[in-house]
């Protein structure tokens, strides 16, 4: 007898010799539609639990901290293997030259004051985490992309490559920028106040920890590859970076994210402006603009002088030492105490003396050569590893202590801003000085003068003028306290 309905389909609870349970015939749960569409719902209901604003209980506290801080050592691990020394080689070999590193810089910089926008689409979304994860997922994804579409246009002579390179370079750091409010203004609700200086110092010397382990064995790897292999050495370097960056980001996504504050002011535009009102505020953004410019206009060319003129290209092993390995000692030694003197003196002190010792670098960059490059480089890693670390500390607390809870996250774009458009128009300048002086040349005492040194000058002179009459007038405040009630 035809078990079959009209339609030539099973009747429900028949049994077959294909279906001896006499189950209704459907497709495997695999091939189910509405097995798919449950699978869906459950990976959205997944994503938005990823990204849900929640209270965190004080005891999550201490497991957030170690997560936040070797999810920032992988961080650093991927963004030390993409640039520095390994780009800069790279770059040199597709066809960058000094004025397109210059532009390259610039542009990198106005691009960062997209944070404006990532400050106003954070406030609309309301998910800091959220913004922050896209942005910084396609920022590494990106320069990746760039990094292939650059070795497969490179042609001997042909400027195509390095374009791509710019394009794309540039591109990564507005999707970097635009992470980057967000990101801060996460972390300020996610540490306490009275951690916050301790913290980024252990943090930053885990960081330095990691970072050291892994470029000084890649630096002393590349080095051993022969030249012509060179290029596919490094973009195998590159591709381990991304893996370990696109695993930090994961990673670091599983940490909560605090519910928001309600700005101060509704409207973003009067938001916007108010650190520009604030006139308590004013001195730092003055201070930010002034020093960020002198620091570009000689040091965002630096290691291309370091590569080309001090010969640091061909011994990549002993430049990662003295420009990574130095500073990572001096940062592991001294990081976590000048985080708690940052807390225990406060900001502006150490603000001042770490960037009066860092406004130094560029006078040792005028007596460097071949010869005693090894020597006076290794100075300045001593001083990036305290003074200047010490420096950033202070300044990360000002920046994100100053204002009240509910606004850290558009002080936070403001400064960074201003720090952008001066840093663009430094790197703009430097690089324009150098075309204008290429081929120039001043023989005193025996000692060969070129433009590097002429703009390692200038940089120097503004430094020591930012440092020595800006910060004085700069003011630190804490956040209010709340009201203490007097009922009962």
């Amino acid at each position: 007898m035809d078990r079959a309905g009209p339609t030539g389909r099973r009747l429900p609870g028949v049994r077959t010799p294909d279906d001896p349970t006499g189950s209704p015939m459907t497709p495997p749960p695999s091939e189910s539609p509405w097995t798919r569409r449950r699978g869906l719902r459950r990976l959205r209901v997944a994503w938005r639990r990823a990204f849900r604003p929640r209270p965190i209980a004080p005891e999550e506290l201490p497991d957030i901290m170690r997560k936040h801080i070797y999810t920032g050592a992988m961080g650093n691990v991927w963004a030390s293997l993409v640039t520095g020394l390994f780009f800069v080689v790279f770059g040199n070999a597709v066809g960058m030259d000094p004025w397109l590193w210059g532009v390259m810089s610039s542009i990198s910089s106005f691009a960062l004051v997209g944070q404006l926008f990532s400050s106003w689409l954070t406030q609309r979304v309301k998910r800091r985490k959220l913004v922050w994860f896209v942005n910084a997922l396609a920022a590494r994804v990106v320069r990746y992309v760039t990094i292939l579409l650059a070795v497969a246009f490179y042609q001997p002579g042909s400027k195509t490559a390095a374009s791509i390179l710019i394009v794309g370079t540039c591109l990564c750091n507005l999707f970097g920028a635009l992470s980057a409010p967000p990101w801060m203004s996460w972390l300020a609700d996610l540490i306490p106040e009275r951690q916050h200086g301790g913290f980024w110092g252990r943090r930053a010397s885990w960081i330095d920890a990691a970072v050291g382990l892994s470029i000084i064995p890649t630096g002393l790897l590349v080095d051993r590859v022969p030249e012509a292999w060179k290029l596919v050495a490094l973009l195998g370097v590159f591709t381990g970076a991304t893996a370990v960056g696109i695993v930090d980001l994961l990673i670091h996504n599983t940490l909560p994210e605090p519910p928001m504050a309600r700005p101060s002011e509704a409207h973003y535009f009067r938001h916007l402006a108010m650190p520009l009102r604030d006139r308590a505020f004013r001195p730092w953004l003055t201070f930010n603009f002034c020093w960020t410019f002198g620091m570009t206009f000689g040091g965002a060319l630096s290691l291309v002088f370091f590569t080309d003129q001090l010969g640091i290209r061909k011994n990549l092993f002993g430049g990662n030492i003295v420009l990574t390995l130095i500073p990572i000692v001096g940062g592991i030694l001294v990081g976590s105490k000048s985080g708690k003197l940052v807390d225990k003196l406060g900001a502006k002190p150490v603000l001042w003396w770490g960037h009066l010792f860092w406004a130094l670098l560029p006078g040792l960059w005028l007596f460097a050569s071949p010869g005693t490059a090894m020597f006076w480089l290794t100075v300045q890693g001593i001083i990036s590893g305290t003074a200047s670390r010490a420096a950033t500390t202070a300044a990360n607390k000002l920046v994100t202590r100053f204002p009240a809870p509910q606004d850290v996250q558009v002080y936070s774009a403001v400064s960074s801003c201003v720090a952008s458009m001066a840093s663009g128009l430094g790197c703009l300048a430097g690089g324009y000085l150098l075309r204008l002086l290429a081929g120039w040349e001043l023989h005193v005492w025996g000692i060969t003068f070129i433009g590097f040194h002429v703009l390692f000058v200038v940089s120097l002179a503004l430094r020591l003028a930012s440092a020595l009459c800006l910060i004085r007038p700069i003011l630190e405040t804490r956040r209010p306290a709340p009201p203490v009630s007097t009922a009962g």
